[in-house]
């Protein structure tokens, strides 16, 4: 199926949509400058992120082939295998945190809605997280519901996925629309100050993460992009659009969050600040249901788009297998992080829940490993001439900036994302570090040296 400007927008925007800039963007604005903030992420988020995300359509325009689709056809090649493995990894564990932040979502969004949420005195709103907490048959059961509504779409594979957003996109719109003059005021009851380089690595960094959510999706849209479509105008838009979405769901929340103080990055905060402000109100006003509302949609459409990965149409055996295998991976993943996501948790690693453990190795590692390896990819190893006629930016200074930014900039940035989810992950001992670099680097000899006299054929 060839996708067409309009199919391609949605399939975008839908791919950028996700609880990070509901529930963390709020945080990061209050510790990190605010309308200073919002701008340089805004700003990052529409050309910095812009190479990262055109990489990987023009790398799947190349190719024309999925990632799951490439391991079969290279053959028994390990390096193929191992590719697919890690994708699949990243996968498993990026739709099982999408599963359980959702359920979270949803029980809140719910109980919100439902009024449950009204009245509650601070002593009532504690006892109220706690019990949620520990009411694990609760969670799991909206991640049963959740897999279950997975395999369902996925089985209706592009075309379904693909209507759902098309129905979706005049929704967005509409509600940006409608929070324009609230967000407007937000902006203009903010303090424009000068930031800090660390407030504004802050916003390169969740800029550029709440981006790779889309894990390998942009590629496998690309596969299904026609040569003609202007790629660099339709990610600005789609990048715009996702930022006003946020900025839009920040204008309702801004007043809670910005009262309740926040020491935290943490995405429940933005939960407890509105429990917090429904202290003193009897009835739910329509800008907060609107919030609830909009939490609640978001959350359900964030795990669609990491469905394309395996809702492909294609000609190998084990195709109708993979989707059900997925999903059912991934919700038992989840049912680990319901048993263990808080300090009460039996599992741990190194006195970390299971539920920190998969966000780190999943968004912290993985994710940031394979963006990193395309824009190496097509920043170093496609000849430019390709890469220049896909993007088709008429050459000059302007893909002068990209190609640099694609070499350089974003995998350093990436690399530093990557080093502090594995120091945070792992007890990092320097000098074992370096010893460990010195064996795998004499391996890697020793390995060549083998090679190189025939003493292993084959390899």
């Amino acid at each position: 199926m060839s996708l067409n400007v309009f199919l391609l927008i949605a399939l975008l925007i839908g791919t950028q949509i996700g609880l990070s800039d509901v529930l963390i963007l709020p945080t990061l604005a209050v510790e990190h400058g605010e309308g200073s903030f919002l701008a340089a992420y805004a700003f990052f988020k529409l050309f910095f992120i812009l190479p990262v995300l055109q990489a990987e359509l023009v790398a799947g325009r190349l190719y024309r082939t999925t990632p799951y689709e490439f391991s079969f056809v290279i053959g028994k090649r390990f390096w193929a295998q191992a590719l697919f493995c890690i994708l699949m990894l990243a996968l498993i564990l990026t739709l099982s945190m999408n599963l359980f932040n959702t359920s979270w979502a949803l029980i809140f969004g719910l109980d919100g809605l439902n009024g449950d949420l009204l009245l509650l005195r601070p002593l009532d709103q504690n006892l109220y997280w706690f019990e949620q907490s520990q009411n694990t048959r609760r969670i799991m059961s909206f991640v049963l519901a959740q897999g279950i509504f997975l395999m369902i779409l996925g089985g209706l594979a592009w075309r379904g996925i693909a209507t759902i957003f098309l129905i979706m996109m005049p929704v967005v719109l509409g509600f940006i629309l409608w929070h324009l003059p609230g967000t407007v005021e937000m902006l203009m009851g903010m303090s424009w100050q000068m930031i800090s380089f660390e407030d504004m690595m802050a916003a390169m960094q969740h800029a550029l993460t709440s981006s790779m959510a889309g894990l390998f999706i942009w590629y496998v849209l690309g596969t299904k992009v026609s040569d003609q479509i202007p790629t660099g105008r339709v990610i600005i838009l789609v990048q715009l659009i996702d930022v006003l979405l946020g900025v839009a769901m920040l204008s309702i929340s801004w007043d809670w969050i910005s009262s309740y103080g926040v020491e935290v990055t943490e995405a429940g905060t933005v939960l407890r600040a509105l429990t917090a402000s429904l202290e003193l109100l009897p009835v739910l006003q329509t800008d907060m249901a609107s919030w609830l509302a909009g939490l609640t949609i978001i959350g359900i459409l964030s795990s669609l788009p990491l469905l394309l990965l395996v809702a492909q149409q294609i000609h190998v055996v084990h195709n109708p297998w993979l989707l059900g295998l997925t999903v059912i991976l991934v919700v038992i993943t989840s049912g680990g992080l319901v048993l263990s996501h808080d300090t009460f948790s039996p599992v741990t690693w190194y006195d970390k829940t299971l539920y920190v453990v998969v966000q780190q190795l999943g968004q912290g590692i993985l994710v940031p490993l394979l963006s990193a390896s395309i824009c190496i990819w097509i920043g170093w190893v496609v000849w430019p001439n390709r890469v220049l006629r896909q993007i088709n930016p008429h050459g000059g200074f302007r893909y002068f900036l990209w190609r640099v930014v694609l070499r350089f900039v974003v995998p350093m940035v990436l690399g530093l994302v990557f080093a502090r989810a594995t120091a945070s992950l792992i007890p990092l001992n320097y000098p074992l570090v370096a010893l460990g670099v010195v064996v795998l680097l004499v391996l890697i000899q020793l390995f060549r040296l083998l090679k190189s006299r025939a003493v292993l054929p084959g390899i």
